[in-house]
């Protein structure tokens, strides 16, 4: 455990001003350091995700990363990882494209690649509402132009669980780097 002691005669005024700019400035360097574990854990998350995706197979759109840093009085207070937006058919069904890739969509490449967390959050081959496709090895399928496309689903790559194992296993190695100086 890092500790910071500081040393002051609380007889004279002048030392315990010294005191107070050197808690202020441990203060400004624990919210510089808070900042910088926020922004470390976000890029393994991020780098953990691509590497799920680099060699997944299917047929969802491909997925894009940003990270989003929630400041408040220039304090980072938390980060989140945002995959893809959602999109509306021309039936105005509602699909989440990040989902499949999470969760898998068709049986072809999700035979017992199965997201650890699926039946926790409902998810899985076989419960988009209304499919009908799921258990065929592939499918017909029309984009919003009309034109016909061979699908075998999308295979589970599970980047944002892959990415929360990752900042798991890391944690405590980047705590101790940013707020030890090592």
């Amino acid at each position: 455990m890092n500790v910071k002691t500081i040393y002051a005669s609380i007889s004279k005024q002048d030392t315990i001003n010294q005191a107070i700019k050197e808690l202020e400035k441990y203060r400004d360097s624990l919210l510089s350091k808070s900042d910088l574990f926020v922004h470390r854990l976000a890029e393994i998350g991020v780098e953990a995700a691509e590497i799920a995706l680099a060699n997944a197979e299917g047929d969802s759109d491909e997925p894009r990363f940003s990270m989003i840093f929630n400041t408040s009085e220039g304090i980072v207070e938390g980060q989140i990882i945002i995959t893809s937006t959602p999109h509306v058919d021309k039936e105005g069904r509602v699909f989440y494209p990040h989902l499949a890739w999470e969760f898998g969509a068709g049986i072809y490449f999700n035979n017992g690649n199965i997201n650890p967390k699926a039946s926790e959050f409902g998810m899985g081959v076989g419960t988009f509402p209304k499919q009908t496709h799921a258990l065929n090895d592939y499918w017909w399928y029309r984009d919003e132009e009309g034109t016909l496309h061979l699908s075998k689903g999308t295979e589970a790559a599970m980047p944002m669980y892959k990415a929360s194992v990752e900042i798991i296993t890391q944690i405590d190695r980047i705590a101790r780097e940013v707020f030890n100086g090592q």
